[in-house]
């Protein structure tokens, strides 16, 4: 999970210009509450860095003007669509994804916007940028339409939150034939209650269920570094292995101090049965 700039997209443009081609009654419905949008997207801003989104009550309509198709109508017909000239600002915000990866697992292309509070439950935000957050397709419907309620159940927001204080993320090596990890979320105490919560909950099924897209990716690179970490144990022994994977651990750490796959290899070293009974029956 982590943090990254947030948009700079002005919320009256995008309003001005994505309800220009709308027909009426749906544009005049959302030109009667544009500055009520505007208001609550600076509201939104000032929640967020105060850590009390949860306090913003869910709701289906805006001003009892604008109702909930009408919102989401804004957002897929004239937000979304690539022919439609204002789909640049949806592309401006995927664009602040680090090298184009999801900030919520840092491992799958972020190739679409998720709304942080779900757009038919909090509607005012529907096209509100900093409620549209880069994400790849496996954390946004890993987060689906859930909701919070305090600050300890608010899940990482990437334009807000900052995760990396120090390493939380582990794993743990599966002793089976075919080796396989399980990755888990373990924040010290020093964190704090609230933010070990968080962390746990935002790592969870709760919340972007990373275990299940992590696992999946480790299964391919545990095995494109096997081969050379058997050679290494044949010719040197644990030691010129597990030096070999420090060096890795350095590298992947270097760009996420949370990498999962330095989390791997970790998971690898600390196993006894990996460096006892498994390479020693292979090699």
């Amino acid at each position: 999970m982590k943090k990254i700039r947030k948009p700079d997209n002005d919320i009256e443009t995008i309003l001005n210009n994505c309800t220009m081609r709308m027909r009426n009654p749906r544009k005049g419905h959302i030109e009667l509450v544009k500055e009520k949008i505007i208001e609550k997207t600076i509201e939104y801003d000032d929640l967020a860095t105060a850590g009390k989104l949860y306090t913003i009550l869910e709701h289906d309509n805006v001003e009892s003007i604008a109702t909930k198709d009408d919102m989401v109508a804004l957002y897929k017909q004239k937000f979304i669509p690539k022919e439609e000239p204002n789909r640049k600002y949806y592309d401006k915000i995927l664009l602040l994804a680090p090298n184009g990866k999801c900030p919520y697992c840092q491992q799958n292309i972020a190739d679409n916007l998720d709304h942080f509070l779900p757009k038919t439950k909090y509607v005012t935000y529907s096209v509100s940028p900093y409620n549209l957050v880069p994400s790849c397709s496996e954390c946004n419907e890993g987060k689906s339409a859930s909701t919070f309620s305090s600050y300890s159940e608010q899940p990482f927001h990437p334009y807000y939150d900052d995760f990396d204080d120090c390493i939380w993320l582990k794993a743990r090596l599966i002793e089976n034939e075919e080796v396989s990890f399980y990755f888990y979320a373990d924040p010290p105490e020093i964190l704090g209650i609230v933010k070990c919560e968080r962390i746990r909950r935002s790592f969870s099924k709760e919340g972007f269920g990373l275990n299940d897209i992590y696992k999946v990716h480790a299964a391919e690179v545990y095995q494109s570094c096997f081969h050379r970490i058997k050679i290494l144990f044949k010719r040197g022994g644990k030691q010129l292995a597990v030096d070999r994977l420090l060096e890795y651990i350095e590298d992947e750490q270097s760009i996420s101090i949370n990498s999962w796959k330095a989390a791997m290899y970790q998971a690898m070293i600390d196993s006894d049965w990996y460096w006892t009974a498994h390479l020693p029956g292979i090699v």
